[in-house]
C-alpha cells in the first residue's frame, strides 16, 4: 500500500496580500538574434497518429532542451544535426544523428549526467554521448522502440545507465502511453577507445492517459512519474510481473460518487445499487470524516482533508439517488478532494463559483500602468477560465520502485490542480489561484514533496492564456514566462511575500517572426527558438 503524500501548501509561503501583476513598459532587450543555417526539425503527426494523446504530444513538444547541469540549450536541425548554445560560447555543432526511416516522433535529448547524454532521432535507435575531457565518444543502441526521451540517469556508483522513453500505443482500439525503462551497464567509462554499453534490463509500464513528467532518482532504482492515471507494470525482462496486468477492466471508470462545492458547503451524490434498494441508510459525520453505509455495504468512507461542521449535516433520498450536504468549517477553503486518497469520486463544476472567482481575480493580469484607467486584462477569456479552472482531469504523482514493481508513495492532484511547469526535481502546480512550486526530496526511507515557494495569482493568470504553448521558469525562480504559439511572450516577476504588486513584461518578436517552437529560462536569459532563428533575451 503506497504512502499517501498530501500536497498541502505552507501558509507561511502564501502571499495573501498580493493584488495583481502590473504591466511594465520596460523593454526586454534581445541580446542575441542568431540566424540558423538550417531550419529546426519539426515532425507533424502522421496518418494513424490521430488520438488526443498524440495531438498533445506533438503540439506542445518543446524543441529546445536545457541541460540541468549548466545554462546550455540544445536543438536539432532538419539534417538531424545537434546544436548547442552556451552562455560563454557561440552556437556550435555538437553531433549528427543518422536519419531514421521511418521517423515516428520528434528528436529528443536527455541529460544523464554532466558527461553523459542520450539522443533519440525519433526512430528505433538511440545514441549515447560520453565526454572525456576534450574527447567525445558515441555509442549506438539499436532495435529499441521509437519514442520521446523523458529522462535518463547515469549512476556513478555502479556505472549503470537508466533511460526512460514514452510512446503512444494502441491496445483494444484504445490509445495509451507506454513508459519504456531501459537499463544498461557502462564499461570503461574513463577510456577514450574501449567504452562499451551492455544491456541488462527492460521494463514497461502502461498509463491510460498522458505522461507529463518523469525523473529517475539518483540511485537509479526509483522513478518519479506525474501522469493522468496510475502507471502499471506490464513487462520486466528480469522479474515476472505479479498478478493480472490486463488493462481491459480499467478502460471505463465509473465514479463511486459525485460531489460539488461552493465557498461554504459540500454536496455529495451517491447512486444506491438496485440490490440494496430497501436497505437502511446509515450516515456518520464527524468533524474530520464522512461515512455512508447501506445495510452491510459501505458506499463511501474516509477522512476529509479539512474540517467540516458535523452538526449541520443534512441528507435526503430520491428513489436510487442519495444526497448528502455538509458545511465547511473554514469558509472559502477550496477542497481538492472529498476523501483523502480516494480517487473514486468525481468533482462536478460549479458555474456560480466560477463566476465568483472571475469577479474577484480578473484584475490579476492587467496590461495598463498603475495610474492608467482600468481596462480588460490582456488575453483574458472567461470561457477558457471555466474550462481550465473547473474541468481538468485528475493526475497522479507516483514514486515507483523499479525492483519491486511497487508504488511506494502517491500524491493525488485534484481536478483543479493543473501542472503549470516542470524543472529538475521540481513541479509547479496550481493551488486555488496561486502556483505552488514543490520540490521532490529524495530520501531512501522518507521520500516526500516539499512546498518550496509560491507564485501568487499565477495559476489564474496561466488559465487565462488561451494561446499558451510553453510555461518556463529558471532555477532561481525569480520569474516565470508564458510563451504563446506565435510572436508574444509574457514575463512575470516573482513578488515578495508581502508585495501587493509585481511586474509583467511583454516580449514581441515582430510580425515577421515564425511560430515559436521552443523555450527555456535561465537565471539571466529567456531563450526562444523559432524555425529559423534563436533569440536570447536579457531578463532583469
Amino acid at each position: 500500500m503506497p504512502k499517501i503524500i498530501e500536497l498541502r501548501p505552507n501558509k507561511e509561503l502564501v502571499n495573501v496580500k498580493f493584488e495583481k501583476y502590473q504591466f511594465s513598459p520596460e523593454v526586454v532587450p534581445i541580446t542575441e538574434e542568431i540566424n540558423l543555417s538550417k531550419n529546426v526539425i519539426h515532425l507533424e503527426p502522421s496518418v494513424g497518429q490521430d488520438s488526443l494523446l498524440e495531438a498533445r504530444l506533438f503540439a506542445f513538444h518543446n524543441h529546445l532542451f536545457q541541460s540541468p547541469y549548466d545554462d546550455s540549450c540544445w536543438f536539432f536541425d532538419n539534417d538531424e544535426n545537434l546544436w548547442c548554445l552556451q552562455s560563454t560560447q557561440t552556437l556550435h555543432h555538437v553531433h549528427s544523428l543518422p536519419k531514421p526511416n521511418p521517423k515516428s516522433y520528434n528528436s529528443t535529448i536527455a541529460f544523464a549526467s554532466p558527461s553523459v547524454s542520450v539522443l533519440s532521432n525519433g526512430g528505433n535507435a538511440l545514441q549515447v554521448l560520453v565526454k572525456n575531457q576534450d574527447h567525445q565518444n558515441v555509442i549506438s543502441i539499436e532495435e529499441i522502440n521509437s519514442g520521446i526521451l523523458m529522462a535518463a540517469r547515469h549512476v556513478l556508483e555502479d556505472d549503470s545507465l537508466v533511460i526512460v522513453l514514452v510512446s503512444i500505443v494502441e491496445e483494444n482500439s484504445k490509445k495509451r502511453s507506454k513508459l519504456i525503462v531501459l537499463h544498461y551497464s557502462m564499461k570503461n567509462c574513463e577510456s577514450t577507445s574501449d567504452l562499451a554499453i551492455e544491456f541488462s534490463r527492460r521494463q514497461e509500464l502502461m498509463v491510460n492517459g498522458a505522461v507529463d513528467y518523469v525523473q529517475v532518482e539518483s540511485s537509479g532504482g526509483f522513478l518519479d512519474v506525474l501522469s493522468g492515471d496510475m502507471a502499471k507494470f506490464t513487462h520486466d525482462s528480469v522479474k515476472p510481473i505479479a498478478g493480472d496486468t490486463s488493462t481491459d477492466k480499467t478502460d471505463v471508470k465509473i465514479p463511486k460518487y459525485y460531489w460539488s462545492q461552493d465557498e461554504d458547503s459540500l454536496t455529495v451524490w451517491l447512486k444506491i445499487p438496485e440490490r440494496l434498494g430497501d436497505a437502511v441508510v446509515d450516515v456518520r459525520v464527524t468533524a474530520t470524516s464522512l461515512a455512508v453505509a447501506l445495510g452491510d455495504s459501505i458506499l463511501m468512507q474516509g477522512n476529509t482533508p479539512f474540517r467540516i461542521d458535523d452538526g449541520t449535516a443534512t441528507w435526503s433520498r430520491d428513489q436510487d439517488i442519495f444526497r448528502l450536504e455538509v458545511m465547511k468549517q473554514e469558509i472559502g477553503q477550496m477542497w481538492n478532494e472529498l476523501i483523502k486518497g480516494d480517487a473514486g469520486g468525481e468533482l462536478l463544476p460549479n458555474e456560480k463559483l466560477a463566476a465568483e472567482i472571475h469577479s474577484r481575480l480578473s484584475h490579476l493580469c492587467t496590461d495598463q500602468p498603475e495610474d492608467a484607467p482600468a481596462q480588460p486584462a490582456i488575453g483574458f477569456n472567461a470561457e477558457q477560465l471555466e474550462e481550465c479552472d473547473l474541468e481538468g482531469d485528475q493526475s497522479y504523482l507516483q514514486r515507483i520502485d523499479l525492483q519491486e514493481h511497487l508504488t511506494t508513495h502517491l500524491a493525488l492532484l485534484g481536478n483543479n490542480n493543473r501542472l503549470l511547469f516542470t524543472q529538475a526535481h521540481r513541479l509547479c502546480i496550481r493551488q486555488d489561484h496561486d502556483g505552488c512550486v514543490w520540490r521532490l526530496v529524495e530520501d531512501p526511507t522518507d521520500w516526500t514533496v516539499q512546498h518550496e515557494s509560491s507564485l501568487p495569482g499565477f495559476g489564474y493568470v496561466e488559465a487565462s492564456k488561451s494561446n499558451k504553448k510553453f510555461c518556463v521558469c529558471p532555477r532561481n525562480g525569480h520569474y516565470v514566462a508564458i510563451i504563446e504559439h506565435n510572436r508574444h511572450s509574457f514575463i512575470y516577476a516573482k513578488p515578495g511575500l508581502d508585495a501587493r504588486v509585481s511586474k509583467q513584461q511583454i516580449v514581441d518578436l515582430g510580425s515577421e517572426s515564425l511560430p515559436i517552437m521552443g523555450a527555456i529560462a535561465t537565471d539571466d536569459y529567456l531563450v526562444l527558438l523559432t524555425q529559423n532563428k534563436l533569440y536570447r533575451l536579457k531578463v532583469n
